[in-house]
């Protein structure tokens, strides 16, 4: 592979995206901000507790026979993750968190559910780099709170989510667009 300076990212900002699952990406040049109607953001994540892609599975093994000890490898079953951390107090940051559907909220105020259930979305990512950014796509997401919330005074509250990555009606877990330009800026309401 040939060094190309224009393939390294550096992720200055971003924009997190939730919907349900299966919904169809942007494709092309699209506004970060707004992506499409189907697509509602999750707001504010931390810039302390960055979000981290994990892999979770067996490494390769090497099988062999008395003739040939590296005959082959075999291919492990990967499980992988998401971790982010929601900045914002809202309904939809609860439901993640608590893992609450809709309806978990009542004349204004949050039920936390006795048994959470993790919700399924389709999840989009956007990666701005300069005059640039990288959209990572996956249509069906089981997310769910992970660790725990720590009410430090002197730092913003942060809501821990993870999310297993399942694969989507297309059988796959999702995909990586190539860099592309955003597209025009829709200006803010008010």
């Amino acid at each position: 592979m040939a060094l190309d300076n224009t393939d390294v990212v550096l992720p200055g900002t971003g924009y997190v995206y939730i919907a349900t699952p299966n919904t169809t990406k942007p494709t092309g040049s699209f506004d970060p901000l707004t992506p499409g109607t189907a697509w509602n953001s999750i707001g504010h994540t931390s810039l302390e507790n960055a979000i981290e892609f994990g892999r979770d599975g067996d490494d390769p093994e090497t099988r062999g026979s008395w003739q040939n000890p590296k005959l082959r490898t075999t291919n492990p079953d990967v499980t992988y993750s998401l971790a982010l951390n929601a900045l914002q107090a809202s309904k939809e940051t609860f439901e993640l968190y608590f893992g609450a559907g809709a309806g978990s909220t009542v004349n204004g105020v949050f039920k936390i559910p006795a048994k959470p259930n993790a919700q399924a979305k389709a999840l989009l990512l956007v990666l701005v780099d300069g005059s640039q950014m990288l959209p990572i796509y996956f249509p069906n997401v089981s997310l769910l709170g992970s660790d725990a919330i720590s009410f430090d005074p002197t730092a913003l509250l942060e809501f821990p989510i993870k999310g297993t990555i399942l694969a989507g009606n297309d059988g796959s877990l999702g995909d990586i667009d190539a860099f592309v330009a955003p597209g025009p800026t829709t200006p803010p309401a008010g």
